[in-house]
Order: C-alpha cells, then structure tokens, then sequence
C-alpha cells in the first residue's frame, strides 16, 4: 500500500517541529556583537546539549573590539571590527551544575548580556 501525500506531508511537518525543539548541537550557537535601541548587545542565544565540546561562530560588527566571555565555559576572547571567530569549548571546560551560561563582553561591562541553556 503506497502512503498518500496528506500522510506525507504531515510526518514531515511533525519531524520539522520536533527538530526544532531538540538542543543544539556543536557549531550551531551563533552570537553577534551588534548595536540595538542605542544598547551594544551579543545577540544570541541558545541551548546545548552536554555529550560533547561546543563550537560558538562569533561576529563582531562594531567598530570597536568587544568582548567575548562566558566564565562557566572557561572563554575570555577579544573579537575586532568585523572579525568572525570560531571558537570550540572542550567538554571538560564547561561547568556541568550550571543551567545558564552568561555571554557577555569582558570590556565594556555595561553591554547587554546573552545567554546559553544547558539541556538537563
């Protein structure tokens, strides 16, 4: 018996709705420094799945350098005008108790911070 294409169509558009809640996986978290209502903010966010190292696809867009941190993954980078980092975090760099891992800029405190979830 061959499945009709109404079937089709709805397999496919309950697979597409789960992916979308599964965690991210390693490369997938993006992060941009950007300007927002007068505010320089990293804009992104995320949720990782703890079963191996991370890889974060960093931009800055600004004029000026800006930081990268993220103290519960052990990273501290400075990102220049336009530059575009990878950065991978190893496993055993990122503290396991924590549920959020705060993205912030080391340089200019006052920027507005982002954040990663870790799945449980």
């Amino acid at each position: 018996m061959k499945p009709s294409k109404s079937y089709l169509v709805i397999v496919l558009a309950f697979a597409v709705v789960a992916c979308a809640y599964l965690p991210a996986q390693a490369g997938d978290l993006s992060f941009t420094a950007v300007e927002k209502d007068g505010a320089k903010v990293w804009d992104g966010s995320g949720t990782i799945d703890l079963k191996g190292p991370v890889t974060l696809k960093v931009k800055n867009t600004l004029t000026a350098d800006h930081g990268f941190s993220i103290d519960t993954m052990k990273v501290q980078e400075v990102i220049k005008p336009g530059e575009e980092k990878i950065i991978t975090v190893p496993l055993e760099n990122i503290d396991k108790m924590a549920s959020e891992h705060r993205v912030y800029c080391q340089l200019h405190p006052k920027h507005v911070a982002a954040t990663i979830k870790a799945a449980k």
